[in-house]
């Protein structure tokens, strides 16, 4: 049996667990990289390697961070004031964040807006009375819409960019997404809002971050508290290269506990180890896919299916669905960089401009919605929300849909064939 075999074998037993979940979701995750390293589809030493990672050291120092807020009685009171202009509505809520964080994640990392907002949003639902794991699935899917407003929205998008100059094509400017985006953000909203919310269990789960006593109002760590979060988010959003994101959440955690506004045990305890475990594990997961050669096999077989003369239709939809397939499977970053080269190859050989063909592989690369380990903030929603496999299939399958609409209507008016 040769390693695609083998790889796409332990994925779909991988799939079968999450979806039944016989046994918890971290220990299938570790069990599935631990395979793809002793089936020879990945190093063993990198099993662990998605530890050493600067978004789980990011990840921690926020949750610090954010729980500092409920600490310190600070999110009760912007809770109860944020509830007086959504109102009690879980709807206004779940709107209100999908627009913000939509807004945010334009010009932010997706991941960074998350971490930042998550404690604002889970205290208005609290104070409205509500569960909030309706309104952080409304967070992340905001995050990654607002992500395809602009060439920094996601990594992705750069990295798309990136692989495009290095084989000699013109790579997109800041804005050549926005037209995409901005249908993205609109149609997708829109749809959870009023739709797809509808479609979701409330959990009832409060993060971890949030399960603390109630605080009564302590002026003086508010405002330290206050302080240290929006220097924080202004470094983030800054995009500083000598303070990276991840060094400005591990200072603001140092501040919070240096200052007495968290005991150590109260910042070990804000920390969600089940999300960065599930995080770390998906690193793995996605180099398995990408080392067995299934990207390779896909393109091959989307040439077999587009033959020699496609229409713009055939072309597009082939190939959004085709990378969107795999980003499902495979991280976003990974998934393009294995199929854009691919794809801007598949262009010369019909005939056509590599462009539309880039840009519908740089959208359908982020599209990664419709399962848990599609992207690190996925895994990271999971541990917040305990929604599970098919609670994002059931939402973000229409989601997917949605966005090859947008592509289909859009590519031939602002990237023509």
């Amino acid at each position: 049996m040769n390693s695609m075999l083998i790889a796409l074998l332990i994925l779909a037993v991988t799939i079968a667990l999450f979806i039944w979940e016989p046994i918890p979701i971290v220990v299938t995750a570790i069990g599935a990289s631990i395979l793809y390293a002793y089936t020879g589809i990945i190093e063993v030493n990198t099993i662990f390697s998605g530890y050493n990672s600067t978004t789980i050291v990011l990840l921690a120092g926020m949750m610090v961070v954010g729980s500092s807020l409920f600490h310190s009685g600070v999110t009760d009171i912007i809770g109860e004031k944020m509830v007086k202009i959504t109102g009690k509505s879980e709807r206004n809520i779940i709107l209100a964040t999908l627009i913000v964080s939509c807004v945010l994640s334009a010009v932010c990392s997706n991941i960074g807006v998350m971490v930042a907002m998550a404690p604002l949003v889970t205290a208005m639902c609290i104070s409205a009375g509500y569960g909030p794991s309706k309104a952080l699935l409304a967070l992340l899917f905001g995050s990654q819409f607002g992500g395809f407003v602009t060439l920094v929205g996601v990594g992705s998008n750069a990295s798309a960019a990136g692989v495009m100059q290095e084989l000699g094509y013109e790579p997109f400017g800041f804005f050549s997404i926005t037209p995409f985006g901005i249908g993205i953000c609109i149609i997708g909203t829109l749809f959870f809002a009023f739709v797809g919310s509808k479609m979701l269990p409330d959990t009832g789960y409060v993060p971890e971050f949030a399960q603390t006593e109630k605080k009564e109002f302590d002026k003086k760590k508010a405002v330290i508290c206050g302080l240290t979060m929006f220097c924080v988010l202004a470094v983030i959003a800054s995009g500083s290269k000598k303070v990276p994101m991840h060094i400005a959440a591990v200072v603001g955690a140092l501040v919070i506990v240096g200052s007495g506004c968290m005991s150590v045990k109260d910042a070990v305890k804000a920390i969600d180890w089940n999300c960065l475990i599930l995080v770390g594990a998906l690193s793995a997961i996605s180099s398995g896919i990408k080392e067995c050669g299934a990207g390779d096999a896909v393109a091959n077989l989307i040439i077999r299916i587009l033959g020699e003369q496609p229409s713009a239709f055939m072309i597009s939809t082939v190939i959004f669905f085709a990378a969107v397939l795999l980003t499902q499977v495979m991280s976003n970053i990974p998934t393009i960089l294995v199929f854009m080269p691919i794809g801007l190859s598949i262009a010369e050989k019909i005939g056509v401009s590599p462009y539309p063909i880039a840009m519908i592989i740089t959208l359908a690369g982020a599209a990664s919605y419709a399962t848990p380990f599609a992207a690190p903030q996925n895994m990271m929603t999971v541990g917040w929300t305990k929604y599970k496999f098919m609670d994002f299939v059931k939402i973000g399958v229409p989601m997917v849909l949605l966005t090859y609409v947008v592509v289909v209507a859009l590519i031939p008016i602002f990237l023509p064939y």
